[in-house]
């Protein structure tokens, strides 16, 4: 049996709502759940109330209904308008508690799944064995998932084969590759399937590109409980990832770039949420990444300062489609709402043991030098160097680009904006290393066809452009 006070966080406003039907209408007010059982009510005492009609709640599943009864059928009618205020504003209640609830549940597992990704990333960090690589993914999801067994059957450095087991023998992963589940059409996808003799199967592709180099597959022995949708959820999110690091590790003997392609998937799909944002975290990481190395950073900063700006919007992740991607002004509740992105991607971050300036860079991107920015209203030095460098990053490129309610602006008034905000808004020093980055020849190896896809006042002056810019916040800086 379902009840609404099982789905309302605080139920307050229901026993408010019951107390004004019963006090101030005369009411006689019961609660019912999904079985018609009493839960709540205010009864009108010592009055006859025979009028009485049902109003059950507007919900995904049943939790019951709402009774009111009244003297007579005229009282009732009259009373209705109220009850069904009462009843439209505990809808949406439950609606907004219910988003809220599900939007939680759905940082914990990014949260979680993060973690899983940077802790097998962290173990895997620095080994130049392959194989011994593939065996530290392929134990480390067997525990994630609980499997009995595993195996993954891949290409080496050198196309050569590369078999690697969890629990099992040569003569185990012989007989599962031919199970009929293997060769079903749709297994060139994650999914799971029951073996011959009553085990479970959960089966991913690797692929390179577009065609598939290798397998993952975990197995239950028959008896034990089957393969979850959580699981093959997770083992297909760590199939997008590693998929295209496995011919990464392959080609280039690189395992940073695991790391990397992690984070870049992340951002690809919180940026994803919004047409108008595609893209947006890949120019922002590659601006900072721009900045950093006028500021002559070293190479394990810039790495950390690249990372910072593909996750600067991963709190976006909690806030409605329809709010990012709406064309008109958004109201004060929605802007508000906005403003908390930096706050969930505070919350989705804190359990990896990242980098603090990593995090710093991903949270502070919207302080500002006076104070007046958010999610803590941080000012000056107190905004980090990584915070204050994707700040710079991040408004060139929301300028720069197309948005629902405006065109994008040509880079030269981008710049003028930028200035303009100088001190108060901006960090000069990041200003003025941007216009160098924009200027210099060393950029367009970072920036690559990104400065391809700028609009321009006047591109056969713009160099001259950059030259008075710069010499203007120079000498500002001087006075």
């Amino acid at each position: 049996m379902a009840s609404i006070r099982d789905y309302l966080f605080d139920t307050a406003f229901l026993d408010r709502s019951i107390d004004y039907l019963a006090e101030t209408l005369q009411l006689a007010i019961t609660l019912l759940d999904s079985e018609g059982t009493p839960v709540a009510g205010r009864g009108n005492e010592g009055c006859d109330t025979p009028a009485s009609r049902v109003y059950p709640f507007r919900f995904s599943s049943d939790i019951g209904s709402i009774v009111c009864a009244a003297p007579n059928q005229d009282l009732l009618s009259q009373a209705e308008p109220h009850i069904l205020y009462c009843l439209a504003s505990l809808n949406s209640q439950l609606l907004r508690e219910t988003e809220l609830r599900e939007t939680s549940e759905e940082m914990l597992q990014l949260s979680s799944q993060l973690n899983f990704l940077f802790k097998v990333a962290k173990k895997i960090i620095g080994i130049d064995d392959l194989k011994k690589c593939y065996q530290i993914i392929l134990d480390e999801i067997s525990q994630a998932i609980k499997a009995d067994q595993g195996f993954i059957h891949t290409k080496g450095r050198w196309d050569e084969d590369i078999r690697v087991t969890h629990g099992m023998t040569d003569e185990e992963v012989d007989s599962a590759q031919k199970s009929i589940c293997l060769r079903l059409p749709a297994a060139g996808s994650t999914i799971i399937c029951t073996r011959e003799d009553g085990g479970s199967l959960l089966y991913s592709p690797i692929k390179e590109k577009d065609s598939q180099s290798g397998q993952m597959v975990f197995l239950r022995a028959a008896g034990h409980r089957a393969f979850s949708a959580s699981e093959k959820q997770l083992v297909g999110i760590i199939e997008n990832i590693i998929s295209p690091t496995f011919e990464t590790l392959r080609l280039y003997d690189s395992l940073q770039d695991l790391y990397l392609n992690t984070v870049k998937a992340l951002a690809a799909a919180i940026d994803a949420k919004d047409e108008y944002t595609h893209g947006h975290s890949f120019r922002v990481a590659k601006y900072a990444l721009a900045i950093g190395e006028q500021l002559r950073l070293d190479s394990q900063q810039l790495n950390d300062l690249e990372i910072a700006g593909y996750m600067h919007d991963l709190g976006k992740i909690g806030i409605s489609e329809l709010i990012l991607g709406k064309p008109g002004r958004l109201t004060c509740e929605e802007f508000r709402l906005i403003q908390k992105h930096p706050v969930f991607t505070d919350k989705i971050l804190q359990p990896i043991k990242l980098p603090i300036r990593i995090l710093e860079g991903a949270i502070q991107h919207h302080e500002r030098m006076d104070g007046s920015g958010y999610p803590g209203g941080l000012a000056g030095t107190d905004i980090s160097q990584f915070g204050r460098i994707i700040a710079v990053a991040d408004v060139f490129d929301a300028l720069t680009s197309k948005r629902p309610y405006r065109d994008a602006m040509p880079v030269e008034e981008s710049l003028r904006t930028l200035c303009a905000g100088m001190d108060t808004l901006f960090d000069r020093e990041m200003i003025i290393a941007f216009i160098s980055a924009l200027r210099s020849d060393q950029s367009k190896e970072v920036l690559g066809d990104i400065k391809m896809g700028l609009k321009h006042d006047d591109l056969q002056n713009l160099n001259q452009f950059l030259i008075e810019l710069t010499e203007f916040a120079m000498s500002a800086k001087r006075e």
